[in-house]
């Protein structure tokens, strides 16, 4: 009798290993904001806090988006579809590099009209979809948006931005959009402040090349380039 009962208790274990590693791999169920107007949520963005599933140690500063609607999508051929899409082009530096370097990035989802608070993006690193869903907006001063995508190998790729048209918000507001986030796997213990002081104005480059951060250190390098500590940020 004993011997059965280690078999069930081993089996469960193996069931419940088993749940948690499938979760990893797998996109959450998500049911985006519903009566959502795309054209409100348009324009200039502080990204206030930030999460992703890939990333537990680097850190940011003076991230911000910026939100366009499209009459056209490029597809993973390289081809143009021409169906409503919504783009957004991002700037933000490493919180610790010390020349203060602005990067920037974008990306352009294909957005269904009759469920417009859910955006798709194609690429081939992804198996299939890579799935953005508005949570919750108010327009004129908050947003919540969560990522996610599964590769084809390893586990999903997840993300989460809350977004403000100002550089801060209210601790109320702030704890209402974090206690939506645990439901959607996202784990609050790395949901990061994105601090939005001394964000001068400098011209931004793409980050097209790897970051390497040294054993000990937590200054993000990139290979061949030259770094000069300066303490003027103008």
């Amino acid at each position: 009798m004993r011997q059965i009962i280690r078999i069930v208790f081993l089996l469960f274990l193996v069931n419940a290993a088993f749940g948690r590693i499938m979760k990893k791999w797998k996109c959450p169920e998500v049911r985006a904001v519903p009566h959502f107007d795309l054209s409100q949520m348009l324009g200039d963005w502080f990204v206030v806090e930030y999460y992703a599933s890939a990333e537990e140690a680097l850190s940011y500063s003076c991230m911000r988006a910026v939100f366009t609607q499209d009459d056209h999508v490029q597809a993973e051929d390289g081809t143009i579809e021409w169906t409503p899409g919504v783009t957004m082009n991002f700037t933000y530096r490493f919180a610790d590099d010390p020349i203060g370097e602005n990067l920037f990035g974008n990306i352009t989802w294909k957005v269904d009209l009759n469920e417009p608070a859910h955006w798709t993006h194609s690429e081939q690193t992804y198996d299939g979809i890579y799935n953005t869903y508005v949570l919750d907006t108010e327009y004129k001063t908050w947003a919540l948006l969560l990522h996610c995508a599964e590769q084809r190998e390893g586990a999903r790729y997840l993300t989460a931005f809350v977004l403000s048209r100002t550089t801060a918000l209210p601790k109320n507001v702030m704890a209402y959009l974090r206690d939506k986030l645990p439901r959607y796997d996202v784990d609050i213990n790395y949901v990061f402040p994105i601090p939005h002081e001394n964000c001068s104005d400098k011209p931004a480059r793409p980050d097209d090349s790897p970051v390497l951060v040294e054993v000990g250190s937590k200054v993000p390098m990139r290979p061949n380039i030259s770094y000069k500590i300066s303490y003027d940020t103008n």
